[in-house]
């Protein structure tokens, strides 16, 4: 188990090398990577590895539970709804799919 110094070490760094990442993707509009890693002196196999570190550790952390889920279209069974049920939303999708909320 690593200490709580050694952790916080390596949030420092992460964190100074997501600013780096930032800063880089900030870069002037036409400018290659190469470029910038030259004008920050910085080798471009140094900047790789620590965005391939910044992005394993983001998702290490990030949730895992997708924001959206397809459903197929054979999962979908109409359903009568009884008449007191108020439509909240409605959407309308290609080949006359319709999506209907209710409260």
């Amino acid at each position: 188990m690593k200490s709580h110094t050694s952790l916080v070490a390596q949030q420092t760094r992460l964190s100074e090398w997501a600013e780096l990442v930032r800063d880089c993707q900030n870069r002037p509009q036409g400018m290659k990577i190469d470029e910038w890693c030259h004008l920050h002196d910085i080798m471009k196999a140094w900047y790789y590895w620590r965005l391939r570190k910044v992005r394993e550790a983001f998702l290490a952390t990030a949730d895992n539970t997708p924001d959206f889920i397809e459903v197929p279209s054979s999962a979908i069974q109409p359903e009568n709804i009884a008449p007191d049920h108020k439509t909240v939303a409605l959407i309308r999708g290609r080949n006359h799919l319709a999506l209907e909320i209710t409260d």
